[in-house]
């Protein structure tokens, strides 16, 4: 099982709004006193702004691997609330791509989370 099934997230793909994902809250990623665990948030980060960072490269000779990831917590989310993760560019050029990536409670549209991501593309050998 693919972590994207294990989690329930659903990437919405690159919009008008950047690379989305949307994660429901179950009691199975929340911390002892029943709030979002920080680690889950750090982790949809990530995969946002890899997976934006993915559709701007050729992935037949590169690909894209995180190498600094930084998240600010700004407000609890509870179980049953569903995650807005919405990804964007900061700088894409040369070997590296930063990323500005914000969650969201889809509940109330406030603004729980800010992370930024940098992104070194990495040539691989040709495949085929």
């Amino acid at each position: 099982m693919h972590m994207l099934e294990f989690f329930g997230m659903k990437r919405l793909g690159m919009t008008a709004d950047g690379y989305v994902l949307e994660t429901p809250v179950t009691a199975e990623v929340t911390q002892p006193d029943g709030i979002l665990h920080g680690g889950l948030s750090a982790l949809l980060a990530e995969e946002a702004a890899s997976q934006g960072a993915r559709e701007s490269i050729d992935l037949l000779t590169h690909t894209a691997v995180g190498l600094d990831l930084t998240s600010t917590h700004l407000l609890p989310v509870h179980v049953g609330d569903t995650i807005r993760t919405v990804a964007n560019p900061i700088r894409q050029g040369g070997r590296t791509q930063v990323w500005k990536v914000e969650q969201y409670r889809k509940s109330d549209g406030e603004l729980f989370n800010v992370s930024q991501l940098t992104v070194y593309i990495k040539r691989i050998a040709p495949r085929g």
